[in-house]
């Protein structure tokens, strides 16, 4: 259900551009967000951002045309290092879309909190994948705090690309529902720049 609109380099970011450009807007979103991942999650999401936008493989191309519960199931039942990598690069794809691309996918039918179910699913799969193949656990433990901190790489994400556009009208009406279906920090504070003071969710839950 991935579109081809899912490559398409914002205005501000050229396809050459030199990943010292995307070091400094991660380290911006970071800023604003006051996340604090390790030093090699933050290493990754630059790395991230520099091949998908820069130059995104072509070798993956194929691989997007599936469904994400397709490629999950793809990668489940593979082993050694075809299912290292498959859940790689379906971890990366999700927290790419879900991160650069998640205000449009509020409206969709897989909308942005079936990509975090799935990117945090194959992201933990793959840090349990290298803890069995490696006496060392800095590479599973990387993994596993992408799993685990998943939603907050996404603002970070979602920050920087919005660094990089302009001019762009905001939706009040679609990021309003998005807070309220994600509960994300970033819409949040979005929200109250604009004006709006959005409800608690766990009131609101509690109160159903």
């Amino acid at each position: 259900m991935d579109s081809g609109r899912e490559r398409t380099a914002p205005p501000l970011i050229e396809r050459a551009a030199p990943r010292a450009l995307f070091a400094e807007l991660v380290a911006g979103a970071l800023g604003e967000t006051r996340i604090q991942p390790s030093p090699m999650a933050i290493a990754y999401l630059i790395e991230l951002l520099d091949s998908r936008i820069s130059s995104p493989p072509p070798s993956e191309a194929a691989a997007e045309e599936a469904t994400l519960a397709e490629s999950l199931h793809a990668a489940r039942v593979r082993r050694g290092a075809e299912r290292v990598l498959r859940l790689r690069r379906l971890g990366d794809r999700a927290l790419f879309v879900a991160g650069w691309f998640g205000d449009s996918l509020n409206r969709r039918i897989v909308d942005i909190g079936y990509y975090g179910d799935v990117g945090r699913t194959a992201y933990a799969q793959l840090a349990e994948s290298l803890a069995q193949q490696l006496s060392e656990d800095t590479w599973p433990g990387l993994y596993a705090e992408l799993a685990e901190r998943f939603g907050d790489f996404v603002d970070v994400l979602a920050e920087v690309g919005d660094r990089t556009r302009v001019g762009r009208s905001e939706d009040l009406l679609r990021l309003y529902e998005r807070y309220m279906l994600t509960g994300s920090r970033r819409d949040r504070r979005r929200l109250l720049r604009a004006g709006q003071i959005p409800p608690d969710r766990n009131a609101l839950r509690n109160w159903q």
